[in-house]
Protein backbone atom coordinates (compact mmCIF):
# COMPACT_ATOMS: atom_id res chain seq x y z
CA UNK A 1 0.00 0.00 0.00
CA UNK A 2 2.65 1.91 1.06
CA UNK A 3 4.08 1.52 -2.56
CA UNK A 4 0.96 2.54 -4.48
CA UNK A 5 0.74 5.66 -2.58
CA UNK A 6 4.60 7.03 -2.74
CA UNK A 7 3.83 5.87 -6.59
CA UNK A 8 0.89 8.43 -6.47
CA UNK A 9 2.62 11.16 -4.81
CA UNK A 10 5.43 10.91 -7.52
CA UNK A 11 3.33 11.10 -10.19
CA UNK A 12 1.55 14.08 -8.66
CA UNK A 13 4.53 16.12 -8.89
CA UNK A 14 5.74 15.40 -12.37
CA UNK A 15 2.01 16.18 -13.35
CA UNK A 16 2.38 19.16 -11.38
CA UNK A 17 6.16 20.64 -12.58
CA UNK A 18 4.97 19.89 -16.38
CA UNK A 19 2.28 22.03 -15.83
CA UNK A 20 4.03 24.88 -14.24
CA UNK A 21 7.23 24.55 -17.23
CA UNK A 22 4.43 25.03 -19.91
CA UNK A 23 2.46 28.31 -17.89
CA UNK A 24 6.42 29.29 -17.18
CA UNK A 25 8.20 28.44 -21.11
CA UNK A 26 9.81 31.37 -23.19
CA UNK A 27 8.01 32.49 -26.32
CA UNK A 28 7.96 30.03 -29.19
CA UNK A 29 10.06 31.55 -32.04
CA UNK A 30 7.02 32.35 -33.75
CA UNK A 31 6.06 34.79 -30.93
CA UNK A 32 9.62 36.11 -30.68
CA UNK A 33 11.07 38.98 -32.71
CA UNK A 34 14.84 38.13 -33.09
CA UNK A 35 16.19 41.45 -33.49
CA UNK A 36 19.42 41.26 -36.23
CA UNK A 37 20.16 44.40 -37.07
CA UNK A 38 19.28 47.92 -35.23
CA UNK A 39 20.15 51.63 -36.75
CA UNK A 40 20.07 54.88 -35.07
CA UNK A 41 19.29 58.29 -36.98
CA UNK A 42 19.27 61.80 -35.44
CA UNK A 43 16.28 64.04 -35.00
CA UNK A 44 17.00 66.61 -31.92
CA UNK A 45 19.43 66.26 -28.57
CA UNK A 46 16.14 64.56 -26.89
CA UNK A 47 15.32 62.15 -29.43
CA UNK A 48 16.17 59.68 -32.00
CA UNK A 49 14.91 57.32 -34.56
CA UNK A 50 15.40 53.64 -34.37
CA UNK A 51 15.14 51.31 -36.99
CA UNK A 52 15.64 47.88 -36.11
CA UNK A 53 15.09 44.51 -39.07
CA UNK A 54 13.99 41.06 -37.61
CA UNK A 55 13.88 37.71 -39.78
CA UNK A 56 10.64 36.53 -40.53
CA UNK A 57 10.33 32.76 -39.27
CA UNK A 58 6.63 31.94 -40.98
CA UNK A 59 6.37 30.56 -44.38
CA UNK A 60 4.08 32.46 -45.10
CA UNK A 61 5.20 35.81 -44.65
CA UNK A 62 5.99 37.45 -47.70
CA UNK A 63 9.28 39.33 -46.94
CA UNK A 64 12.18 37.69 -45.02
CA UNK A 65 12.79 40.00 -42.90
CA UNK A 66 10.45 42.87 -40.99
CA UNK A 67 11.27 46.09 -40.47
CA UNK A 68 9.94 48.73 -37.40
CA UNK A 69 11.04 52.56 -37.20
CA UNK A 70 10.07 54.08 -33.95
CA UNK A 71 10.92 58.13 -32.34
CA UNK A 72 12.06 57.99 -28.77
CA UNK A 73 14.47 59.52 -25.78
CA UNK A 74 15.74 56.16 -24.63
CA UNK A 75 16.55 52.59 -26.18
CA UNK A 76 14.67 50.43 -23.85
CA UNK A 77 11.45 52.30 -24.30
CA UNK A 78 11.66 52.30 -27.81
CA UNK A 79 12.32 48.30 -27.66
CA UNK A 80 9.02 48.30 -25.84
CA UNK A 81 7.45 50.45 -28.40
CA UNK A 82 8.32 48.09 -31.45
CA UNK A 83 7.47 45.21 -29.38
CA UNK A 84 4.15 46.40 -29.74
CA UNK A 85 4.07 47.27 -33.56
CA UNK A 86 5.40 43.69 -33.75
CA UNK A 87 3.10 42.59 -31.46
CA UNK A 88 5.39 40.02 -30.31
CA UNK A 89 8.26 40.07 -27.25
CA UNK A 90 11.35 41.15 -28.99
CA UNK A 91 15.56 40.68 -28.00
CA UNK A 92 19.01 41.89 -28.94
CA UNK A 93 20.53 38.25 -28.29
CA UNK A 94 20.56 37.38 -32.13
CA UNK A 95 22.00 41.45 -32.90
CA UNK A 96 25.10 41.21 -34.83
CA UNK A 97 24.95 44.43 -36.37
CA UNK A 98 24.32 48.47 -35.14
CA UNK A 99 24.36 51.47 -37.75
CA UNK A 100 24.21 54.98 -36.83
CA UNK A 101 23.82 57.84 -39.12
CA UNK A 102 26.63 60.00 -39.73
CA UNK A 103 24.66 62.98 -38.38
CA UNK A 104 23.70 61.05 -35.01
CA UNK A 105 27.82 59.91 -34.71
CA UNK A 106 28.98 63.83 -35.16
CA UNK A 107 26.33 64.80 -32.31
CA UNK A 108 28.43 61.91 -30.11
CA UNK A 109 25.43 59.95 -28.97
CA UNK A 110 26.92 56.85 -30.96
CA UNK A 111 29.50 56.68 -28.01
CA UNK A 112 26.28 56.52 -25.52
CA UNK A 113 24.51 54.19 -27.59
CA UNK A 114 27.47 51.58 -27.94
CA UNK A 115 28.22 52.19 -24.38
CA UNK A 116 24.64 51.23 -23.52
CA UNK A 117 24.92 48.09 -25.73
CA UNK A 118 28.04 46.86 -24.45
CA UNK A 119 26.62 46.83 -20.53
CA UNK A 120 23.56 45.03 -21.75
CA UNK A 121 24.05 41.46 -21.13
CA UNK A 122 21.75 40.21 -23.80
CA UNK A 123 24.01 42.06 -26.55
CA UNK A 124 27.50 40.13 -28.10
CA UNK A 125 30.37 42.38 -27.64
CA UNK A 126 31.48 41.07 -31.28
CA UNK A 127 28.40 43.04 -32.67
CA UNK A 128 30.02 45.00 -35.56
CA UNK A 129 29.10 48.60 -36.06
CA UNK A 130 29.24 51.08 -38.26
CA UNK A 131 28.64 54.71 -39.43
CA UNK A 132 25.94 55.03 -42.52
CA UNK A 133 25.86 58.16 -44.77
CA UNK A 134 22.83 59.83 -44.41
CA UNK A 135 20.19 57.91 -43.32
CA UNK A 136 20.55 54.58 -41.72
CA UNK A 137 16.70 53.95 -41.52
CA UNK A 138 16.40 54.15 -45.47
CA UNK A 139 19.96 51.83 -46.38
CA UNK A 140 18.16 49.00 -43.81
CA UNK A 141 14.44 49.99 -46.00
CA UNK A 142 16.31 49.33 -49.37
CA UNK A 143 15.41 46.11 -51.53
CA UNK A 144 18.21 43.72 -52.14
CA UNK A 145 16.76 41.54 -54.37
CA UNK A 146 20.14 39.83 -55.04
CA UNK A 147 20.90 39.09 -51.55
CA UNK A 148 19.20 36.06 -49.08
CA UNK A 149 17.90 38.66 -46.96
CA UNK A 150 19.35 42.52 -45.61
CA UNK A 151 20.05 40.55 -41.85
CA UNK A 152 22.48 37.84 -43.57
CA UNK A 153 23.77 40.72 -45.90
CA UNK A 154 25.07 43.02 -43.58
CA UNK A 155 26.37 40.36 -40.97
CA UNK A 156 28.15 39.01 -44.28
CA UNK A 157 29.75 42.71 -45.51
CA UNK A 158 31.65 43.44 -42.23
CA UNK A 159 33.47 39.67 -41.54
CA UNK A 160 36.93 40.59 -42.73
CA UNK A 161 37.92 39.23 -46.52
CA UNK A 162 41.15 40.14 -48.48
CA UNK A 163 39.72 42.96 -50.35
CA UNK A 164 38.41 44.94 -47.64
CA UNK A 165 41.17 44.81 -45.23
CA UNK A 166 41.65 48.24 -45.26
CA UNK A 167 38.51 48.57 -42.98
CA UNK A 168 38.62 48.03 -39.21
CA UNK A 169 35.28 45.95 -39.00
CA UNK A 170 34.72 47.52 -35.36
CA UNK A 171 32.48 45.69 -32.95
CA UNK A 172 31.30 47.42 -29.64
CA UNK A 173 34.24 45.56 -27.47
CA UNK A 174 36.32 47.29 -29.88
CA UNK A 175 35.22 50.77 -29.84
CA UNK A 176 34.84 51.12 -26.47
CA UNK A 177 38.35 49.61 -25.79
CA UNK A 178 39.40 52.73 -28.22
CA UNK A 179 37.22 54.82 -26.36
CA UNK A 180 38.83 54.39 -23.19
CA UNK A 181 42.02 54.14 -24.33
CA UNK A 182 43.75 57.61 -24.09
CA UNK A 183 46.57 57.00 -26.58
CA UNK A 184 44.14 56.23 -29.37
CA UNK A 185 40.97 57.76 -31.10
CA UNK A 186 38.18 55.18 -32.40
CA UNK A 187 37.26 54.30 -35.75
CA UNK A 188 34.53 52.64 -37.19
CA UNK A 189 33.46 51.24 -41.05
CA UNK A 190 32.11 54.32 -43.33
CA UNK A 191 29.11 53.03 -45.22
CA UNK A 192 26.88 54.20 -48.09
CA UNK A 193 24.21 53.38 -50.16
CA UNK A 194 25.34 53.25 -53.94
CA UNK A 195 24.15 51.91 -57.37
CA UNK A 196 21.91 49.02 -55.54
CA UNK A 197 24.60 47.73 -52.98
CA UNK A 198 26.10 49.05 -49.67
CA UNK A 199 29.54 50.19 -49.85
CA UNK A 200 32.54 50.21 -47.36
CA UNK A 201 33.48 53.54 -48.76
CA UNK A 202 36.29 53.98 -45.70
CA UNK A 203 36.58 54.87 -42.34
CA UNK A 204 35.15 57.23 -39.63
CA UNK A 205 37.23 58.52 -37.30
CA UNK A 206 36.18 59.91 -33.42
CA UNK A 207 37.32 62.24 -31.03
CA UNK A 208 36.01 63.11 -27.83
CA UNK A 209 33.36 60.20 -28.80
CA UNK A 210 32.30 62.52 -31.85
CA UNK A 211 32.96 61.62 -35.63
CA UNK A 212 35.42 64.05 -36.50
CA UNK A 213 35.99 63.06 -40.07
CA UNK A 214 36.00 60.38 -42.59
CA UNK A 215 39.24 58.64 -44.28
CA UNK A 216 39.22 56.91 -47.75
CA UNK A 217 39.89 53.11 -48.36
CA UNK A 218 43.97 54.33 -49.25
CA UNK A 219 44.63 55.92 -45.98
CA UNK A 220 42.35 53.74 -44.01
CA UNK A 221 44.93 51.21 -45.07
CA UNK A 222 47.70 53.18 -43.70
CA UNK A 223 45.98 53.64 -40.45
CA UNK A 224 45.81 49.78 -40.46
CA UNK A 225 49.15 49.26 -41.33
CA UNK A 226 50.63 51.50 -38.20
CA UNK A 227 47.80 49.53 -35.71
CA UNK A 228 49.64 46.42 -36.79
CA UNK A 229 47.60 44.76 -38.98
CA UNK A 230 49.34 41.78 -40.59
CA UNK A 231 47.86 41.63 -44.36
CA UNK A 232 46.37 44.10 -46.53
CA UNK A 233 44.28 43.56 -49.49
CA UNK A 234 45.42 45.02 -52.73
CA UNK A 235 47.86 48.13 -52.60
CA UNK A 236 47.75 50.90 -55.57
CA UNK A 237 49.69 53.57 -55.49
CA UNK A 238 50.82 56.06 -58.52
CA UNK A 239 54.43 56.82 -58.33
CA UNK A 240 55.21 60.72 -58.31
CA UNK A 241 57.80 60.70 -60.99
CA UNK A 242 57.78 61.75 -64.61
CA UNK A 243 56.13 58.69 -65.69
CA UNK A 244 53.17 58.99 -63.04
CA UNK A 245 53.55 54.82 -62.95
CA UNK A 246 50.97 52.80 -61.58
CA UNK A 247 51.02 49.87 -59.47
CA UNK A 248 49.10 47.40 -57.59
CA UNK A 249 50.05 44.44 -55.40
CA UNK A 250 48.39 41.54 -54.50
CA UNK A 251 48.62 39.01 -51.34
CA UNK A 252 50.54 41.93 -48.75
CA UNK A 253 51.82 40.89 -46.00
CA UNK A 254 53.25 44.10 -43.90
CA UNK A 255 54.83 44.74 -40.14
CA UNK A 256 54.60 47.87 -38.93
CA UNK A 257 57.29 48.96 -35.90
CA UNK A 258 57.01 52.42 -34.14
CA UNK A 259 59.29 53.70 -31.89
CA UNK A 260 59.91 56.79 -29.94
CA UNK A 261 62.80 59.05 -28.46
CA UNK A 262 60.89 59.01 -25.36
CA UNK A 263 61.44 62.86 -25.28
CA UNK A 264 58.08 64.81 -24.19
CA UNK A 265 59.42 68.02 -25.09
CA UNK A 266 60.25 67.06 -28.00
CA UNK A 267 59.08 63.87 -29.34
CA UNK A 268 60.19 61.61 -32.38
CA UNK A 269 58.69 59.10 -33.97
CA UNK A 270 60.37 56.43 -35.64
CA UNK A 271 58.40 54.44 -37.84
CA UNK A 272 59.45 51.17 -40.26
CA UNK A 273 57.33 49.79 -42.21
CA UNK A 274 58.11 46.15 -44.55
CA UNK A 275 56.03 44.76 -47.37
CA UNK A 276 55.39 41.59 -49.35
CA UNK A 277 53.43 41.72 -52.40
CA UNK A 278 52.99 39.79 -56.02
CA UNK A 279 52.67 42.62 -58.74
CA UNK A 280 49.40 42.32 -60.06
CA UNK A 281 49.12 45.27 -62.05
CA UNK A 282 51.63 47.72 -63.77
CA UNK A 283 51.39 51.22 -65.82
CA UNK A 284 54.99 52.47 -66.99
CA UNK A 285 57.83 51.83 -68.66
CA UNK A 286 60.18 49.91 -66.62
CA UNK A 287 61.19 46.51 -68.00
CA UNK A 288 60.26 44.30 -64.78
CA UNK A 289 62.18 41.36 -66.19
CA UNK A 290 64.94 43.48 -65.60
CA UNK A 291 66.43 42.73 -61.89
CA UNK A 292 67.55 46.21 -61.91
CA UNK A 293 64.49 47.70 -63.04
CA UNK A 294 62.46 45.99 -60.71
CA UNK A 295 64.65 47.05 -57.40
CA UNK A 296 64.28 50.71 -58.78
CA UNK A 297 60.35 50.26 -58.65
CA UNK A 298 60.69 48.89 -55.24
CA UNK A 299 62.35 51.60 -54.08
CA UNK A 300 60.00 53.88 -55.96
CA UNK A 301 56.58 52.32 -54.06
CA UNK A 302 58.49 52.58 -50.52
CA UNK A 303 58.85 55.86 -50.85
CA UNK A 304 55.35 56.85 -52.93
CA UNK A 305 54.15 54.48 -49.37
CA UNK A 306 56.07 56.83 -46.95
CA UNK A 307 54.80 59.90 -48.73
CA UNK A 308 50.96 58.60 -48.10
CA UNK A 309 52.18 57.72 -44.47
CA UNK A 310 53.14 60.92 -44.13
CA UNK A 311 50.38 62.46 -45.23
CA UNK A 312 47.81 60.93 -43.40
CA UNK A 313 49.78 61.82 -39.55
CA UNK A 314 49.96 65.64 -40.91
CA UNK A 315 46.34 65.23 -41.53
CA UNK A 316 45.67 63.89 -38.15
CA UNK A 317 47.57 66.40 -37.06
CA UNK A 318 45.47 69.25 -38.47
CA UNK A 319 42.51 67.57 -37.09
CA UNK A 320 44.12 66.63 -33.67
CA UNK A 321 43.02 63.20 -33.84
CA UNK A 322 45.71 60.30 -33.25
CA UNK A 323 43.75 56.70 -34.16
CA UNK A 324 47.09 54.70 -34.96
CA UNK A 325 48.51 54.55 -31.49
CA UNK A 326 52.15 56.07 -31.81
CA UNK A 327 52.85 57.21 -28.56
CA UNK A 328 52.46 53.38 -26.60
CA UNK A 329 56.12 53.20 -25.90
CA UNK A 330 56.04 56.46 -23.97
CA UNK A 331 52.73 55.23 -22.23
CA UNK A 332 55.14 52.60 -20.99
CA UNK A 333 57.50 54.77 -19.14
CA UNK A 334 55.12 57.37 -17.87
CA UNK A 335 54.80 57.55 -14.28
CA UNK A 336 51.28 57.79 -13.30
CA UNK A 337 47.84 58.04 -15.31
CA UNK A 338 48.52 59.94 -18.38
CA UNK A 339 46.64 63.05 -19.26
CA UNK A 340 43.64 62.84 -21.89
CA UNK A 341 45.05 65.71 -23.82
CA UNK A 342 48.93 64.70 -24.09
CA UNK A 343 48.50 62.62 -26.71
CA UNK A 344 47.11 65.69 -28.94
CA UNK A 345 50.25 67.57 -27.36
CA UNK A 346 52.16 65.36 -28.70
CA UNK A 347 50.90 64.78 -31.95
CA UNK A 348 51.06 68.50 -32.19
CA UNK A 349 54.34 68.93 -32.14
CA UNK A 350 56.31 65.39 -32.86
CA UNK A 351 58.63 64.79 -35.44
CA UNK A 352 58.41 61.75 -38.16
CA UNK A 353 61.11 59.22 -39.16
CA UNK A 354 59.47 56.74 -41.89
CA UNK A 355 61.24 54.35 -43.43
CA UNK A 356 59.45 51.50 -45.58
CA UNK A 357 60.71 48.71 -47.61
CA UNK A 358 59.08 46.85 -50.07
CA UNK A 359 59.83 43.29 -51.81
CA UNK A 360 57.80 42.48 -54.81
CA UNK A 361 57.79 38.38 -54.59
CA UNK A 362 56.77 37.82 -58.21
CA UNK A 363 55.86 39.62 -61.34
CA UNK A 364 54.03 37.38 -63.11
CA UNK A 365 53.73 37.81 -66.82
CA UNK A 366 53.73 41.73 -66.47
CA UNK A 367 56.29 43.39 -69.03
Amino acid sequence: MKNYLMLFVVSLLLLLSGCSTEQGSQPSLERLGMISVIAFDYIDEDKMKITVIMPQPATEAMKHTQAITVETDMLHKGLVEIASKADKAVTLEQLRVALFSEEFAEKGQMKEMVEFLYKDTEVRSNTFVAVVKDSAEELLRKDYPDKQNTSVYLNNLFQPRQYTYFSPFTTIHDFVYDETNPLLDSIAPYVEYKEGIIHIKGIAVFADGEMVTMFTQQEGKAIQILRGQKKLSVLTTTLDNDEKEKVALEFIKSKAKIKTNQNFNSPKVFITMEFEGNLSEYEGGKNLANDHELANLEKEVSKSIEKDVRILLEKCRQLSIEPTGLFETMRMRYKGDWPSDLTQQLMAKAEFEIKAETTILSAGALK
